[in-house]
């Protein structure tokens, strides 16, 4: 789908939900921060979520776009406090490089492209995560401690059947991809998928060479 034709889409969802608030109808939303990945990144991520699809069927991994979890969807009242803090973030990061490689299983039928750990991408992580804390009372989950590991998901929810074909065919790929962060998003669960409920690009700019892959 073309970017304009989704942009328009995400901004119809968006006043959806912001008419929804002011009639009272949501009490509560889920919501995540993510990092978007960099166009080369989203398009190779797109193509392998095609191909899963077409040989083992409809996953939940489709609903949402290509990203990098920061923090975990957690509930909250209203989103506008949020979305501030989304462009406080987008005003105040420093662009860093992000390394995406290979293809990762986890044991809970997970398949995703893999994320280099960098210090800038724990330290931005791990300030969201104080934020919230601080803010809003928002508790880190277990998961989200030292060793959370950054992942960007490209399908679930699969039998195990199909799990285990897909590890025996996706486990050799060897595949690397750097870009700089560029767009920031808060995403919403819609109860049926997660939307890019807001972008926020970086004020800073980027260091050249922002895209490659080796």
């Amino acid at each position: 789908m073309h970017e304009g034709v989704l942009r328009k889409a995400f901004s119809s969802i968006r006043r959806h939900i912001r008419r929804a608030r002011n009639k009272g109808e949501f009490r509560s939303f889920e919501i995540a921060y993510v990092i978007l990945v960099g166009e080369e990144v989203h398009n190779y991520m797109s193509k392998m979520q095609i191909g899963i699809l077409k040989e083992y069927g409809v996953n939940p991994g489709l609903k949402a776009s290509p990203h990098i979890t920061l923090k975990l969807g957690f509930e909250a009242s209203g989103l506008d406090p949020y979305e501030r803090y989304l462009d406080e973030l987008a005003r105040e990061i420093e662009p860093f490089e992000i390394c995406v490689r290979d293809i990762g299983f986890f044991d809970e039928g997970i398949i995703f492209m893999d994320v280099e750990e960098n210090l800038a991408l724990e330290k931005l992580r791990r300030r969201i995560l104080a934020d919230l804390w601080d803010r809003h009372g928002i508790e880190p989950y277990p998961l989200e401690g030292a060793r959370y590991h950054f992942h960007a998901t490209l399908a679930y929810g699969l039998s195990k059947r199909d799990f285990a074909k897909a590890q025996r065919a996706l486990r050799d790929t060897k595949v690397q991809f750097r870009f700089v962060l560029d767009t920031l998003a808060l995403f919403c669960h819609t109860g049926d998928e997660w939307i890019a409920y807001k972008r926020a690009t970086l004020s800073k700019r980027s260091r050249p060479g922002s895209h490659s892959r080796t």
